[in-house]
Order: structure tokens, then sequence, then C-alpha cells
């Protein structure tokens, strides 16, 4: 047989493998849950993109957080607040990477993320926000976080 009548099985086969390595490298690595000193603390291994990646909730609607140690807040994208019926807000103005953008200030919102539930948080809602939400400092200083060999820990404050 010629070639290009095998070219086609070779395309589907090479974009098989391309979605496969895809989905390989951005697969959220296993967190670790353990009790130490009576407390409960969870490890979390970097993602290979060197973020660190919690599954969660804001209001019971499930979102992947990537941990920002640099956000005030708790943050999500504006489709992400439609499609959890998060109310209106407060106008915000808020400094990203790529500058400061208007968004939202929503108060007294649950958030979750593993094993942890806090309540009565402001959430960002900004423009920028994509498929992930990022877990800030408002969520974060409610924990012992402790970064070291690649792995974050997040542990219950005394």
């Amino acid at each position: 047989m010629k070639w290009h009548t095998h070219w086609p099985a070779g395309v589907l086969a090479l974009v098989g493998v391309v979605f496969f390595a895809a989905d390989r490298l951005t697969r959220t690595p296993t967190v670790v849950h353990s009790v130490t000193d009576g407390r409960q603390e969870i490890s979390i291994p970097a993602a290979r993109d060197g973020h660190y990646y919690l599954e969660g909730a804001v209001n019971g609607m499930p979102l992947t957080f990537m941990i920002d140690t640099g956000a005030t807040y708790v943050s999500v994208g504006e489709e992400f607040a439609r499609k959890a019926r998060l109310p209106e807000g407060v106008t915000g103005y808020f400094s990203t990477a790529n500058g400061t953008v208007e968004g939202k200030i929503v108060k007294d919102q649950v958030v979750e993320a593993e094993d942890y539930k806090v309540s009565g948080l402001s959430v960002a809602v900004t423009p920028l926000g994509g498929k992930k939400g990022l877990l800030g400092q408002n969520f974060l200083r409610r924990f012992e976080v402790s970064q070291s060999g690649g792995v974050m820990r997040l542990r219950q404050a005394p």
C-alpha cells in the first residue's frame, strides 16, 4: 500500500499520544491526609508546573484551587461565580500579574479545600478567572502553612 493510505492512521495515533501525554503532565498529584500531634494536616506535592493544587468548593460548587500565598483573597472567575450563583458583591480593584483589574468582592461565603471548610470569607470575582480558583491568604492564614522539598503542608492551627 502507498503511504497516503496510511497517514490518517498515523495522524490519529500521534494525536492520541499527545492527548495522553498532556493528561499525564497536567494531572494533580495526590494529596496526603494525616494527623500530627492531634491536628489534621494535608501534604500537597507540587504539580509538574511547580504549583500546588487542592480540590475544593465555594458554596458547595466544586472547583480546583491553585494555592497562591501572594493573593489576598480566595478568587474565582466570573463564569464560575455565575454557575455558583454568588451574589453581585461590591466593586474592588485587584493587582494581578497582568496589571490591575476591576472585579467584585462577595462577602460571607463558604470555602472548602480538601477537608478544611471556612465560613464567612470574602471571595474576589475577577474577569481573569479560568477554570481554576486561587486559594488566597484570607483562607490560608487560618492554618500553619509550610513548604519544603516540593511539598506544601497545611495544618490546623492550634
